[in-house]
């Protein structure tokens, strides 16, 4: 299982600070209108730790659609591992990916190429999102 590199940590922990069962969403907006917002979401806990969505959502008759969504283990070392991927699409097929499935709340890489991928988006997503949203890390 492979984690996220420490640039895109920084951010993730700046998205998700505060975030648990009783704070459990925020929605970033520092893009003018330039991009999307980014939503950060607690999802609940597990054996291994805490599991969080990060989204960018748009609305497309009257549905709200992700662009994309990535949900993270965040893990008890402190580092976050992505096991989900959501890309709906406005034209085309959407795209839908677990590459790590939490099974009696631990986790099992179902997918190991898959999950690089995912850390590899994650990785310039992450980026993204702090210039995009001028987040300070």
């Amino acid at each position: 299982m492979k984690a996220i590199d420490k640039e895109a940590q920084a951010v993730m922990d700046r998205l998700t600070v505060g975030l648990n069962e009783t704070l459990n969403h925020r929605k970033i907006n520092n893009a003018d209108g330039i991009s999307m917002p980014v939503t950060a979401e607690w999802i609940g806990e597990c054996d291994s730790g805490t599991l969080f969505s990060i989204a960018h959502y748009y609305e497309q008759n009257g549905d709200m659609m992700r662009d994309p969504e990535m949900i993270f283990l965040k893990g008890h070392d402190g580092k976050y591992y992505p096991t989900y991927f959501r890309q709906d699409a406005m034209w085309g097929i959407p795209v839908e990916q677990e590459s790590i499935v939490i099974h009696e709340g631990k986790p099992l890489v179902a997918y190991p190429r898959m999950q690089e991928d995912h850390v590899s988006f994650a990785n310039v997503w992450m980026r993204n999102i702090k210039e995009q949203q001028k987040l300070e890390v």
